[in-house]
């Protein structure tokens, strides 16, 4: 299904459903991506979480409507696309400049944005700054990410800005970083995530491994180490809330039960009921944890079919590429 050299593990689907390695320059490299289904009408833009990539989307899309096409990208510096160059520090908001990057090279009029987790808050900021250029969107377990306490704001921004000088220095030196068995990534994604099957980790890391030149029969985690100390956009409740009451497109929140909060009660509660008096605005809860779309894609899938068969369908005519 795809042109690039994979570490060779064996990922299953439960249902078979073709894709395309997809790829796309920018200016400090490339991105990458699949391309699931047709690719004569204009497709769902999906976008991954915090070091995660494309396959986070893999057990889902199977389950998808097959007369609409996605694109699940890798972020920059997730994935196989290009890192940052050396120096750079990541901010969510670079993520939100390059769904701006996709629709002008694409030469789509419009984005349809499905989200998960960070790339939720992507899709939500997305719709906030240009909202005459998204016509529909869904967040997985996604609302806003959780600020630290204020008293606590600067020095927290100003540690995370200097462990990426540490990062730096160790990639000027050539470092590889540290490698593993393959069951042993298995076990670290697992324990790191804490929301991800074993049985499910490899579809991410299908998309997260190189091999080491080191050590044979070992890899290392090929993201970017500077990931670990991004800027999400730490911007006060407040704001939010006037993004919320300015909503106008179609929107579907899907809410994880058993996922870590996303807000404490009473901003969660407030940022919702503003969402609600957007009438194209749905909330969902399901049982699960934080990766529920890629443990149990089931959970969730016809929640989003139903939503897409609602509101894309009207748009279908006018998608094409």
């Amino acid at each position: 299904m795809s042109n690039y050299k994979e570490i060779p593990f064996e990922v299953k689907h439960e249902t078979i459903r073709q894709w395309t390695e997809f790829k796309m320059a920018v200016p400090w490299g490339h991105i990458s991506g699949k391309w699931w289904g047709p690719k004569d009408i204009r497709p769902i833009l999906a976008l991954h979480g915090w070091q995660d990539n494309a396959g986070t989307f893999d057990t889902l899309m199977p389950l998808l409507p097959t007369h609409l096409g996605f694109l699940a990208v890798d972020l920059p510096g997730h994935g196989l696309s290009s890192h940052l160059p050396e120096g750079m520090v990541y901010h969510t908001v670079d993520y939100v400049k390059l769904v701006l990057m996709i629709i002008k090279q694409m030469k789509w009029d419009k984005v349809s944005i499905l989200g998960h987790s960070m790339g939720g808050f992507v899709g939500l900021w997305f719709a906030a700054m240009f909202p005459d250029k998204i016509d529909l969107l869904i967040t997985i377990d996604s609302l806003k990410p959780l600020p630290p306490p204020k008293e606590h704001f600067w020095g927290f921004c100003g540690g995370l800005i200097s462990k990426t000088m540490l990062c730096d220095e160790n990639s000027a030196n050539g470092q590889e970083p540290p490698s593993y068995t393959y069951t042993e990534c298995i076990e670290r994604l697992y324990v790191g995530a804490e929301s991800i099957d074993r049985s499910k980790c490899p579809f991410i890391l299908a998309r997260n491994l190189k091999e080491s030149a080191k050590y044979p029969g070992k890899f290392y985690f090929s993201r970017d180490a500077r990931l670990k100390y991004m800027n999400d956009g730490l911007w006060p409740h407040e704001h939010y809330m006037v993004l919320a009451a300015h909503m106008r497109i179609p929107y579907l929140f899907i809410d994880a039960s058993d996922a870590a909060p996303k807000e404490t009660p009473k901003n969660f509660n407030e940022l919702i009921s503003s969402f609600k008096k957007n009438s194209l605005f749905q909330c969902e809860e399901v049982n699960g944890r934080h990766h529920v779309h890629l443990n149990e894609p089931e959970k969730v899938s016809g929640i989003i079919s139903s939503f897409l068969m609602k509101h894309r369908i009207l748009l279908h005519q006018q998608s094409k590429l």
